[in-house]
């Protein structure tokens, strides 16, 4: 399967939970899926096997953004740094709407942190993590 293929395929498996999250949030079946942990799972196989086909395949490396560059040039790399960025942030975002159901946050106020940790992950987690501050009145507690 090209690369190409498992990246269209890896957004659908990444995109299944946040949808469930955003529309169906307390539903048990939304609640079995995000407690398994299943998706980030199957995700982190799929980057592990790119990351391995990707060894010594490519130049550079983690010491310079002149290095990291070249990394991505070989597809196979790209696709794992992609997929590594779906795990964590449905890791994170998971994270944050079992959080908000536990500290009775807001569905309404929990869904635009969703939508900014889906499109630019830490954006979504800082703001998410303001609002629980306030809210909340305590810090995060991991």
């Amino acid at each position: 399967m090209t690369p190409d293929k498992v990246f269209k395929i890896a957004n659908i498996i990444a995109l299944i939970p946040w949808i469930l999250m955003a529309i169906l949030p307390r539903w048990s079946v939304t609640e079995k899926i995000l407690n398994s942990y299943a998706f980030p799972a199957l995700l982190a196989f799929v980057y592990i096997f790119y990351i391995l086909i990707s060894l010594g395949k490519t130049g550079g490396g983690f010491s310079t953004l002149d290095g990291v560059a070249k990394l991505f040039k070989n597809k196979n790399a790209l696709l794992a740094g992609w997929v590594h960025y779906l795990v964590f942030d449905l890791f994170v975002g998971t994270w944050e709407w079992r959080d908000a159901i536990q500290n009775n946050i807001s569905h309404f106020i929990l869904l635009p942190c969703l939508f900014l940790t889906l499109m630019f992950g830490p954006a979504g987690f800082l703001l998410y993590y303001i609002i629980r501050f306030f809210l909340v009145g305590a810090p995060v507690q991991f």
